[in-house]
């Protein structure tokens, strides 16, 4: 899988057993992959030229950003930022994150899934991170918190989901929702100035994902491939917030967990529909 390009991307390697990956690839394979790869190929020509990874990307795609104009300059253009995000779809709102803040701004990294690190295109701008519990994951994490601080502290952006997995529903039927929001981010604002912007994804994945995200973990992911296909050429809406207030910040780092939900709750209120129950959604740990 090293030095694999964008376009492969697959969430087969995030099983355990052959077999799993085995049944991931399969369904991928049967639920949109093929077809995905053939739309992006010869991106890699492109952004060669000198074109903008995920410019390109979101044109093969014929993905439609559908935000205010003036919410794009909410992202500060220069000196430490936090982009923190609810992740309700998977590839589609890590894709349209990227492109945001290539919009915004040139100096920027996303906190993401290990087995994104292994595209060479994206090598350079993911500090890839790890859900396996073991002592190589918790390295893993350490180095990719080390890093993301270093960065900010030399001025630069970074963008993460904190809730850590895809949205999903606490129970069959209810709103698909983001868990509570890891301390992980917490850590990485304790310890830099850095303003703190919230970004909204409206939508959520399918019921069916759902139903399966309840039954086997790697039919869950198995599936994401399907949930990013049935966006080609579709709108996604997205609302970007004001920085947070700082004095807000500052009141709560000294509790990692209450700043987290603050910043969840913040990044829910930007609904264009109102949520009024903010509770959390299926946490996998």
């Amino acid at each position: 899988m090293d030095g694999m390009s964008a376009r492969e991307i697959s969430y087969a390697f995030a099983a355990r057993s052959k077999a799993g990956r085995a049944m991931i690839r399969s369904i991928e394979n049967l639920t949109g992959r093929p077809r995905l790869i053939k739309m992006a190929d010869g991106y890699d020509v492109e952004v060669e030229q000198g074109r903008d990874f995920w410019e390109v990307m979101q044109e093969r795609y014929s993905i439609h950003l559908d935000i205010p104009p003036e919410e794009l300059s909410r992202i500060p253009s220069e000196g430490p930022v936090v982009v923190v995000a609810n992740h309700p779809f998977g590839i589609l709102d890590g894709l349209v994150l990227g492109r945001l803040l290539s919009m915004a701004r040139p100096d920027f990294k996303i906190v993401a899934n290990k087995v994104f690190h292994k595209a060479k295109d994206l090598e350079e701008i993911i500090l890839p991170i790890s859900f396996d519990e073991d002592r190589e994951a918790l390295q893993t994490n350490i180095q990719a918190r080390r890093s993301a601080i270093s960065f900010l502290g030399a001025g630069g952006c970074i963008g993460i989901f904190p809730g850590g997995t895809v949205s999903t529903s606490s129970k069959l039927f209810n709103r698909p929702m983001d868990p509570a929001w890891k301390t992980f981010t917490a850590r990485m604002i304790q310890k830099s100035d850095a303003a703190i912007v919230p970004v909204y994804f409206e939508g959520h994945n399918s019921r069916l994902f759902q139903i399966a995200s309840h039954l086997n973990e790697n039919l869950r992911v198995a599936l994401l491939i399907k949930e990013f296909d049935k966006w080609v050429g579709e709108d996604v809406r997205v609302r970007i917030g004001n920085p947070l207030p700082q004095e807000e910040i500052q009141s709560k780092k000294g509790d990692p967990k209450i700043l987290m939900d603050y910043l969840r709750t913040e990044t829910y209120k930007l609904s264009p529909t109102p949520i009024h129950d903010f509770s959390y959604g299926h946490n996998f740990d």
